[in-house]
């Protein structure tokens, strides 16, 4: 009985051995298997960087070529001398001097029956009229808030608020402009819209000795306009 019992656990020590050889053989083949897959697609990438690298440079030499053909940069103090005149005249220099500054104030709240809260407000309009105004009479430079005024500066109401630049303001309102003062304390005195407003809201200007108005810092879009092009 005792030799028949050591026969099997000797025949089930065997099986479990054969069964153990046997996954330990399929594991070493599936790794096997995994490795040469691996190297099969780390051998494709770099057959793909290899191409890549080659049209890189080909594109590299075309650009290349393109620059030897265009001979020497322009000079430098050319450049600066085109700079000093072009950025003035895109708001992008600081401009100090004599000139004028309006303050726009929301007025108190009405007391009349029925009448629309928005009228003690200040409105876009208002701010564009004054700005409109001094442009005319002769400003070289305008800011409103702090925020230079250039040829596509947007100023809208949105809600109890105006954006200037797409940056939202409450009351109050500061315009400062440089430029003749005098002709422009006369634009905004003799006119009849700032004067009706005028009761409505607070606005006061005065003239100022000295003023700085900041370059404008943001980015220049333009969603129509094209450059034109010069000299053919």
């Amino acid at each position: 009985m005792r030799g028949r019992f050591v026969t099997v656990v000797s025949a089930m020590a065997l099986i479990v051995g054969f069964l153990m050889t046997q996954q330990i053989r399929t594991v070493a083949s599936l790794n096997r298997t995994a490795q040469a897959r691996e190297a099969r697609m780390l051998g494709n990438l770099l057959a793909q960087t290899d191409k890549v690298n080659v049209r890189i440079q080909a594109h590299i030499g075309t650009l290349k070529a393109r620059l030897a053909a265009l001979g020497p940069g322009p000079n430098p103090a050319r450049v600066a001398k085109q700079l000093g005149r072009v950025l003035p005249a895109a708001d992008l220099t600081q401009v100090d001097g004599e000139g004028v500054a309006v303050a726009m104030h929301d007025g108190p709240p009405h007391v009349f029956p029925g009448e629309p809260a928005a009228l003690s407000l200040v409105h876009d309009q208002y701010v564009l009229r004054a700005i409109a105004l001094i442009s005319a009479a002769g400003a070289r430079a305008i800011s409103i808030n702090g925020q230079r005024y250039t040829a596509t500066t947007s100023i809208y109401c949105a809600g109890p608020t105006i954006r200037i630049n797409g940056v939202p303001y409450a009351s109050p309102f500061v315009i400062r402009a440089v430029g003749p003062a005098h002709a422009m304390m006369h634009a905004l005195k003799s006119d009849p819209d700032i004067g009706g407003w005028s009761q409505l809201v607070s606005i006061k200007f005065h003239t100022v000795k000295h003023l700085e108005i900041p370059p404008y810092t943001g980015f220049i879009q333009f969603s129509l306009a094209k450059p034109v092009k010069i000299g053919g």
